[in-house]
């Protein structure tokens, strides 16, 4: 039976690749936004799951659930904040803030997560819209541009970081 630090390791492999893939989603103009923000998600997803067993969590219980973003990815990067801080004493609470919003319009983005019935987009399957009428998820402006909005940038730089620590061996 797996180790929590294998699943962790795992995980985060996982996570990085997802990342790479939404990095050649984001080279070529014509691909709709749905796909490279599927990956998003899925890296996302997956980071916060390798944090959780890395801090214990069973790995069985993490199966079931695409809900972990908003609440884990806040608090990994506030720790990777806390370990630059020495580095660069800026203060970045507001970011925390934009990153928590981020976050959650990030977790939405999975089809099993509902946002109280109010946010039926998702990357992955059409949806029906309010008037009645069918969205197709490539049609669909998501309104997440990470790029151009400081926080995104370095929520993409903390993904990147996390995965990688995520995958070291635990000292």
């Amino acid at each position: 039976m797996p180790t929590n630090s294998e699943w962790r390791v795992a995980y985060a492999k996982q996570a990085r690749s997802d990342l790479y893939a939404r990095e050649a989603l984001l080279e070529d103009a014509k691909l709709p936004e749905c796909h490279q923000l599927h990956f998003l998600q899925m890296a996302c997803e997956k980071i916060c799951k390798a944090h959780l067993c890395g801090q214990g969590t069973d790995p069985e219980s993490l199966q079931s659930s695409h809900a972990y973003i908003a609440k884990v990815l806040p608090i990994i990067v506030r720790q990777q904040f806390a370990n630059e801080s020495s580095h660069s004493p800026k203060d970045r609470s507001w970011m925390i803030g934009a990153i928590r919003k981020l976050a959650r319009k990030i977790e939405l983005l999975a089809p099993s997560v509902k946002g109280g019935g109010a946010h039926p987009a998702n990357c992955e399957y059409p949806w029906v819209k309010p008037d009645g009428n069918l969205q197709v998820p490539v049609e669909y402006n998501f309104q997440i541009n990470l790029l151009y909005e400081e926080a995104g940038r370095h929520l993409i730089k903390a993904l990147y970081t996390a995965a990688e620590d995520l995958i070291r061996p635990e000292s």
